[in-house]
């Protein structure tokens, strides 16, 4: 894998801003040996337009967090993914007041950097959105919002309300500044409840749900409502529970999944192992 951190500025955000991008490159002989001849441009001429994954980090995470506590890299490896780990603040993926419109960057100018920077598709489905934590329940809910820019979506351990339910019986909370002046007894665009609901009734083409969480994490009982409520309304959707908790031993084990029901091909497969 080619290992890539970026410095963009970016319009939406106001601000320069971090990324981290990894992208399936040549691999070595698998049997070790040295060979005289380079067998390099076949790979380069027929590799290109990649399936891309959007991984968003939880509270007080950043854009490395992925590559330091899982083996992302590696899963990425095997599957022939392109994975982008873009900084997300505390802001909730949520367009603020402040001027700091995380889910236009997101949705709309995070895809064409990464779209004009390197050899990904621009189809829907194969463009994925995931995330853990704070990052699950702002993937699920920007993969709500915005089926025709993403195919499939995956929320690890994700919040659906405990959030916004600190915002609105604390005087601060560390995400304050992602709802200021937001109504959030109004505010649909918070709710994956009605977002999946909405999502329901359009004629177009919903994202694919997949959600995940530990039996000892303590937003369990939250994803069982979601989960609950999903089958109530018909969406069809993949929900992997066990036993773990609110932590990278989850994560990491749970993403290595998540690419495995992703449509992908894994690198054996392609190489005819």
């Amino acid at each position: 894998m080619a290992s890539i951190s970026l410095k963009i500025y970016s319009a939406a955000l106001k601000t320069r801003t971090n990324v981290n991008v990894i992208i399936p490159t040549l691999l070595p002989a698998q049997d070790g040996m040295n060979k005289r001849e380079h067998e390099f441009a076949r790979f380069y001429e027929t590799h290109g337009c990649y399936p891309v994954l959007y991984l968003l980090h939880g509270t007080y995470g950043d854009e490395g967090d992925w590559q330091r506590f899982s083996r992302i890299e590696d899963y990425a490896r095997h599957h022939n993914v392109v994975v982008v780990m873009p900084y997300g603040e505390n802001g909730a993926y949520r367009n603020a007041k402040s001027g700091k419109d995380y889910e236009v960057y997101i949705t709309e100018e995070l895809p064409k950097v990464i779209q004009w920077m390197f050899p990904v598709s621009k189809k829907r489905e194969d463009t994925y959105i995931a995330g853990l934590s704070m990052g699950g329940g702002g993937a699920v809910r920007l993969g709500l919002s915005h089926p025709e820019v993403y195919g499939y979506t995956i929320g690890l351990s994700a919040d659906f309300g405990l959030i916004t339910e600190n915002v609105k019986n604390n005087e601060f909370t560390v995400w304050s500044h992602a709802f200021e002046g937001v109504d959030l007894d109004a505010d649909e665009t918070s709710n994956s409840y009605k977002l999946a609901e909405k999502a329901m009734t359009e004629e177009r083409n919903r994202t694919r749900l997949y959600l995940a969480c530990g039996t000892e994490d303590f937003l369990y009982q939250e994803n069982c409502r979601f989960h609950e409520y999903l089958d109530e309304i018909g969406y069809e959707h993949e929900f992997s529970t066990r036993e773990g908790n609110h932590n990278w031993d989850f994560w990491d084990s749970e993403i290595k999944k998540v690419l495995d029901w992703l449509p992908l091909t894994p690198i054996e497969q392609e190489l005819g192992f």
